[in-house]
């Protein structure tokens, strides 16, 4: 199966003993960061097997964007079919489309019906082919599986077969190999072949527990020891190894020695969940492990993802933006509430304005009016006095408020009095200012026995306010 090559540097491994995942029932999601010598543990989170996991353990937001991770679950052993494929080819872009050719040859079940992912082991240097660990499981099975995850809150990038992930770790040395599955299912084991540096036969067994299964388990390697002669590829009884728990590897260390006519070391598998989670995460991150996921639920799984962020991103811009709305329409109520008492007060200003205008004109009117009452006893008291005996003053007006006009009568011969009187109302002087601005010269007209004259004088205008 093709699969998308990504940059993730952390990784969160999921062993929650619903598949067949080391660690039995404990269940814990384990993170860990990319490292120079591999990976580095961050964190362990404990998860409740009846709830679904925090979602600040497994949730996926825009984080993931900026820090890709990688979500790795297990898959039960006792439901995959392991086998071994070599293939005449070195170029990693060619083996997907070989595996899949020879799936209808491997497959215990139609193709269309399966899920395939595939491994490539270790062979001999330089040479022509690749070996691949092929894992197959039906499609619903592992269909369910993600549907569990996803129902507790975790979105599986990859799915690793437990049996698969330590016969690849453990085999890399010449024998035969006889591996427990980590997971636990009672009997099962992988019983791989390797020779000469490449492995060559793949059986999963299941044989029951005590001495009757041992004999079983003799038996079928005694037939996969002919088959392989003839075929030519097994010079002679390779060295057997097994990796179980104690309790197992001792009810088999018997009948394989007597098989093999030699001693079988038994190697004990590592069982601490932290380390078996560690390697998961190492070959994950190095993109070398086989995965059962499919590409097209890959795919809908990362367009699910980020259609969730763009709504989420739409949701929250939406929510800016009716707070934005909301806020200003806050804002443009209350300022209107403001205008509105403003216009109020202008109003109010406004009609005081309009009496203290009204107050002032009358004021000023009062103000002329006392003005020029003084003003006309002053202009009437300063013409009596400087009035000439020989002027007789027939009349006095005011022109506009502004202008005093004399007429008077004076006998012919002394008409210089009317120059004088003319000069001498210039000079008057009240409260220490001119009362007169200006005076201008007396128009004199004889008209036989008598002459009559007239002038005008501008009282002064700072006095006249």
């Amino acid at each position: 199966m093709s699969e998308r090559r990504a940059k993730e540097k952390r990784c969160l491994v999921l062993l929650d003993g619903a598949g067949s995942a080391p660690g039995g029932g404990r269940g814990a999601a384990h993170a860990f960061a990319a490292a120079r010598e591999g990976v580095r543990q961050e964190a362990v989170h404990e998860v409740p097997s009846d709830k679904p996991l925090p979602s600040g353990v497994a949730g996926r937001d825009w984080q993931l964007l900026i820090q890709p991770r990688l979500d790795v679950a297990w898959m039960g052993s006792d439901v995959a079919c392991l086998r071994i494929l070599e293939l005449p080819t070195t170029e990693p872009s060619e083996l997907g489309p070989m595996v899949e050719l020879q799936l209808e040859k491997i497959s215990p079940m139609p193709a269309a019906q399966a899920v395939h992912g595939f491994e490539v082991l270790p062979g001999p240097a330089g040479s022509a082919g690749t070996t691949v660990l092929v894992a197959i499981v039906a499609r619903s099975l592992v269909e369910q599986r993600l549907a569990s995850l996803a129902a507790k809150g975790f979105v599986a990038d990859r799915l690793d077969v437990p049996l698969a992930r330590e016969l690849a770790g453990r085999a890399k040395e010449d024998g035969l190999w006889i591996v427990a599955d980590p997971g636990g299912s009672a009997g099962l084991l992988a019983v791989a072949w390797r020779v000469e540096g490449r492995m060559r036969h793949l059986d999963v067994l299941r044989v029951a527990p005590g001495d009757a299964g041992a004999r079983s388990l003799a038996s079928a390697l005694t037939r996969v020891a002919w088959a392989a002669e003839l075929e030519g590829w097994l010079p002679s009884i390779p060295a057997v190894r097994i990796v179980a728990p104690e309790n197992i590897a001792q009810a088999l260390v018997p009948a394989l020695s007597e098989w093999s006519g030699r001693g079988v070391p038994v190697v004990e598998p590592v069982r601490e969940p932290a380390l078996v989670a560690a390697d998961s995460a190492r070959v994950a991150l190095a993109r070398t492990g086989l995965t059962l996921v499919p590409e097209d639920v890959a795919t809908r799984n990362r367009q699910a993802f980020v259609d969730r962020l763009w709504m989420r991103g739409l949701g929250s811009v939406g929510a800016i933006y009716l707070m934005a709305v909301l806020g200003g329409l806050a804002w443009f109520t209350h300022k209107e509430s403001e205008w509105s008492d403003e216009q109020v007060n202008v109003r109010g200003l406004a009609q005081h304005y309009t009496n203290a205008m009204r107050l002032r004109d009358q004021v000023l009117i009062l103000e002329e009016q006392a003005n020029l009452r003084f003003a006309a006893l002053d202009c009437w008291k300063a013409a009596v006095e400087t009035l000439p005996d020989e002027l007789t003053l027939t009349s006095m007006n005011f022109v506009r408020g502004r202008t005093l006009r004399l007429d008077g009568t004076v006998d012919p011969s002394r008409r210089d009095a009317v120059t004088r009187y003319n000069t001498e109302l210039l000079g008057v002087k009240v409260r220490n200012q001119p009362l007169f601005g200006s005076v201008k010269p007396a128009q004199v007209q004889v008209r036989g026995t008598m002459a009559t004259w007239s002038f005008e004088a501008d009282l002064n205008r700072l006095e006249a306010k």
